[in-house]
């Protein structure tokens, strides 16, 4: 059971890439992102697609390239492939998040938890004005 790195796998996958490219399904580029074997015996590799599953002719095009590419003669290597549906801008939106308790909602945060505390209201202008000299 030969276990092969990861980023090994990732370059071998971007040279197979811009030699011959995943067919489009659908209208749609078919994009492969990244490759990891989960199992060693047999080999088994993952694939993680923009798509859920790639042609079978494809397939067989990458299985036999690995093999000549990594010595793997007449044994089995499975190729799997799963949708990767994770898109880290998916989710942002335009407004800013900002993290802590700044600005005026912070201010009112403060002021409450003191008054629940001493109840009394803090000072204002707490801070200390400058001395003009």
């Amino acid at each position: 059971a030969r276990v092969m790195p990861t980023g090994v796998l990732n370059r071998w996958l971007q040279d197979v890439m811009e030699e011959h490219s995943p067919p489009s399904q659908a209208g749609r580029a078919t994009k492969i992102k990244y490759i990891i074997q989960t199992k060693g015996r047999p080999p088994t590799f993952l694939l993680f697609c923009n798509v859920s599953e790639l042609p079978v002719n494809y397939l067989r095009y990458l299985t036999r390239h690995f093999q000549d590419s990594f010595n793997f003669f007449g044994m089995e290597v499975r190729l799997v492939v799963k949708k990767s549906d994770k898109n880290p801008f998916g989710n942002k939106s335009n407004k800013k998040s900002f993290v802590g308790i700044g600005g005026w909602k912070g201010r009112q945060k403060r002021m409450i938890a003191q008054l629940k505390k001493t109840g009394m209201p803090t000072k204002k202008g707490k801070r200390g004005k400058r001395s003009k000299s």
